[in-house]
C-alpha cells in the first residue's frame, strides 16, 4: 500500500492520525480539478463549482448516513467550532452565567476557540478531568459531576463539547451517553469527531448531538481542508458560516458553499477519497490496525524501562499509546525535542505530554507494517535523553 502514496519510503511514518496522507489517485483527482479551473476560470467558478460543491456534500452525507441538506462543508473542526460558538454568541445564547463544558482531552485549538468566545461574551468554561485510564462510567460520571456543579452554582450549562475519539490519547468516548446527559439538563451538545470518518462508523444523528463535525484528511484519505459540519434540524436555521457571501439568507447549508473565490478542490476530490478508502478495505482497515498496533505497541514498549502506567481502556482501532519512562517528554518543549531526535533518525511519531508524563501515540495506517514499529523500537533508546 505504501506505493499508493507519495510518502518518502526511507522514512517510517507512524503518525497518520495527525495529518493523514493523500493517495496518489486522490491527488491526481484534485490536480485534474485544479487544471479544469485554470483552463476556464470564468466558467468553472460561475457554472461548475456550485454543482461540484453540491456533489461533495452528497458524498459526505451519504458516507455519514444523513441527508445532504443536513451537512455543510467546512475547512476543519476548529472552523466548525467557531461557527457554532459564534452563532450562540450572536443570538445571545452564550453570555454571563453561561458555561461551556469541555473534556480535558479536547483538542487544543478547540479549547482556545472556546476560551475566545467565552471572553467575548462573558461566559465561562469548565474542563472535565479525563485520566488516561478512565473507563466509560468514569467519563460519564465526570460530566455528570460537572453539570451538577454548574447548576448548584446557579449557572447554566449552555454547551457541552465532547470528543468522539480524543487526540492526545486516542481514546473512544461514550458520546451517546454524554449527549443524553447534557440534553437532560437542557444543554446543547457538540461532538468533535475529527478522527472518526474512515476510522469508526460515523452516524452523527445517533450520537444525540446538536452539532457534529468530522474531517476526512486523517483516516478518510481526502486532501486537507475537507471536513463536514452536521447540524440537527432544530439548530439549522440559526447556524451560519463565519463569512457572509453570495448565499447569505438562504437555508442551511447553502451559505457555507460560498466563502468566496477559493480553492475547493479538496472538497471536490472527496468522492475519489471515499472510493480509495473502500478499495483499500473500508472498515477492514481499522480491523487490521487493531492487531498490528497491539503487537507494534508491545515491540516499542519492550525497549523501554518498565513503567507502571495504565493506557486507555477503550483505544481507537487505529491509535495506540505507549508510556515513556518517568520524567521523559513531560512538557511540550521536551516532547518536541524527542520528536526531533526521532525524526532525525528517520521515524515520524507523535510524542505528547499528558497527565504528568510523556507518551508516544502510534498510528496504524493502511500502509504500515510490523517492521515500522521495529524501526521505532530500534531508534527510541538512542533518542531518549540521557539520565
Amino acid at each position: 500500500m505504501l506505493d499508493a502514496f507519495d510518502l518518502d519510503p526511507d522514512v517510517v511514518h507512524l503518525n497518520h492520525g495527525s495529518f493523514g496522507s493523500v493517495p496518489r489517485a486522490v491527488s491526481a483527482a484534485q490536480t485534474a480539478i485544479r487544471m479544469r479551473a485554470e483552463a476556464n476560470p470564468m466558467r468553472f467558478f460561475r457554472v461548475d463549482s456550485p454543482g461540484l460543491k453540491g456533489q461533495a456534500r452528497h458524498v459526505a452525507a451519504e458516507f455519514l448516513g444523513v441527508g445532504a441538506d443536513e451537512v455543510a462543508m467546512v475547512r476543519n473542526v476548529t472552523q466548525a467550532t467557531a461557527v457554532v460558538l459564534s452563532g450562540l454568541a450572536v443570538r445571545r445564547r452564550l453570555g454571563p452565567g453561561d458555561v461551556v463544558v469541555i473534556g480535558e482531552q479536547g483538542y487544543e485549538s478547540v479549547r482556545r476557540t472556546v476560551a475566545h468566545w467565552c471572553r467575548r461574551t462573558g461566559a465561562s468554561y469548565l474542563v472535565v478531568p479525563h485520566p488516561v485510564h478512565a473507563d466509560d462510567a468514569d467519563l460519564v460520571d465526570g460530566f455528570r459531576q460537572a453539570l451538577t456543579g454548574v447548576a448548584e452554582r446557579g449557572e447554566r450549562a449552555a454547551l457541552v463539547i465532547v470528543d468522539q475519539i480524543t487526540s492526545p490519547t486516542g481514546t473512544v468516548v461514550p458520546v451517546e451517553q454524554i449527549c443524553a446527559l447534557a440534553r437532560s439538563v437542557g444543554a446543547l451538545t457538540f461532538v468533535d469527531a475529527a478522527h472518526v470518518p474512515g476510522h469508526l462508523p460515523a452516524h452523527p444523528e445517533r450520537t444525540g448531538a446538536d452539532f457534529w463535525t468530522g474531517t476526512w484528511h486523517k483516516w478518510g484519505f481526502a486532501p486537507r481542508g475537507t471536513s463536514a459540519l452536521w447540524v440537527a434540524e432544530s439548530e439549522r436555521d440559526t447556524t451560519e458560516p463565519l463569512v457572509t457571501s453570495w448565499n447569505h439568507g438562504q437555508p442551511f447549508p447553502w451559505p457555507f458553499d460560498t466563502y468566496g473565490t477559493d480553492d475547493y478542490s479538496g472538497w471536490f476530490a472527496l468522492g475519489a477519497a471515499v472510493e480509495f478508502w473502500r478499495s483499500a478495505g473500508g472498515p477492514a482497515i481499522a480491523e487490521r490496525a487493531v492487531e498490528l498496533l497491539d503487537k507494534g505497541a508491545a515491540v516499542v514498549a519492550s525497549v523501554l524501562p518498565e513503567v507502571d502506567v495504565e493506557v486507555p481502556r477503550t483505544p481507537a482501532p487505529c491509535l495506540r499509546l505507549v508510556g515513556l519512562p518517568d520524567g521523559v517528554a513531560t512538557t511540550v518543549e521536551a516532547a518536541d525535542v524527542l520528536y526531533e531526535r526521532l525524526s532525525a533518525l528517520g521515524v515520524e511519531a507523535q510524542v505528547t505530554p499528558y497527565g504528568g508524563r510523556g507518551w508516544i501515540r502510534l498510528s496504524g495506517a493502511v500502509y504500515n507494517v510490523p517492521s515500522d514499529y521495529e524501526r521505532l523500537a530500534d531508534a527510541l533508546p538512542a533518542a531518549l535523553p540521557s539520565r
